[in-house]
């Protein structure tokens, strides 16, 4: 059986007062606890800005959870490797860079940066740049003025054919920059420098191919020169290597003539010169009888000797 009991007025709004108020301060530490709590992504550094005091907290690096006062704000950003690409066609972060080479002619140069945040240093960063927009006013514009510095002092040949040696000077001429800054020399780490395309007015273009053809075609016509010459003093070494043996044979064969002629005349004792004119006879012969074109015809009656002999002693 129930009992109604009377709860005076006073009481009952006492009591709704009550409630509403330990519900407001429930939803109040709600939202304090809401505002006092927040996260760092993977891959993510973070720092508390205080407005009120403009301090700035330690960095954190994600993943991570912290607090902080309800009034305070968190401000990210990206810890890993970002890349910049200042491109002359989208997708692009930036337009390419337009430079003027030592020859007057104005190239569009693609860049693409490469850097990241040094997580430690990320409270500095905030400190000299609340917004972050260090990238846009520093290192987009500072790369813009080393690429054209840099290309001011190539011509428009020597920027195709050195673009190893330009591109390897804007990237040390643009971390030089940087190491010198003073906040972000500590703040940012740069990873490399890539010059991705340089293009050049089509006639530019044009009269660089032709150039470049004309400079081969002259070295393949040196080139022959060249090896003609080497070819002609091969030919003539050897045409003069030939002729000296050949004239050493004929003088071995000569000498060899010499003495045989010499022989036969202290053994015969007929005079030299004319067992000389005996044996070209006998060579003349000889050679006619080789060529097959002549007939020796010998007497039956016997013919004169052409060296007489020495008459022999009778017994």
């Amino acid at each position: 059986m129930e009992v109604p009991v009377r709860v005076p007025a006073r009481e009952r709004r006492l009591f709704r007062v009550v409630v509403t108020a330990s519900a407001a301060v429930l939803a109040a530490a709600a939202v304090v606890l809401a505002l006092s709590i927040y996260s760092v992504g993977l891959g993510e550094v973070a720092v508390v800005v205080d407005p009120i005091s403009g301090a700035v907290s330690r960095p954190v690096l994600g993943p991570a959870v912290g607090f902080k006062p309800p009034w305070a704000y968190v401000v990210r950003d990206y810890a890993g490797v970002e890349a910049v690409d200042m491109f002359a066609e989208p997708p692009r972060d930036y337009p390419a860079v337009e430079a003027l080479t030592r020859d007057g002619v104005v190239a569009l140069v693609d860049v693409t940066i490469r850097y990241r945040v040094v997580p430690e240093r990320f409270d500095k960063l905030v400190r000299y740049y609340p917004r972050l927009n260090y990238e846009e006013d520093f290192l987009v514009a500072t790369a813009r003025q080393v690429v054209r510095e840099v290309i001011a002092n190539f011509s428009t040949t020597d920027l195709i054919e050195k673009r190893e040696f330009v591109a390897r000077t804007v990237e040390s001429t643009l971390a030089a920059k940087i190491r010198g800054d003073p906040v972000l020399g500590e703040c940012l780490e740069l990873m490399g420098v890539n010059m991705r395309n340089v293009r050049l007015p089509d006639a530019i273009v044009q009269a660089i191919n032709e150039k470049v053809a004309a400079q081969q075609r002259a070295l393949k016509a040196e080139y022959e020169r060249q090896a003609a010459l080497i070819q002609a003093n091969a030919t003539a070494q050897a045409a003069l290597i030939q002729a000296r043996g050949q004239a050493e044979a004929l003088l071995t064969l000569a000498r060899a003539q010499a003495e045989s002629i010499n022989l036969i005349a202290r053994q015969t004792g007929v005079p030299a010169s004319q067992v000389v004119a005996y044996y070209f006879y006998l060579e003349a012969i000889k050679q006619l009888a080789q060529s097959g074109r002549a007939t020796i015809v010998i007497s039956p009656t016997g013919v004169t000797p052409l060296i007489p002999l020495p008459a022999q002693e009778r017994p």
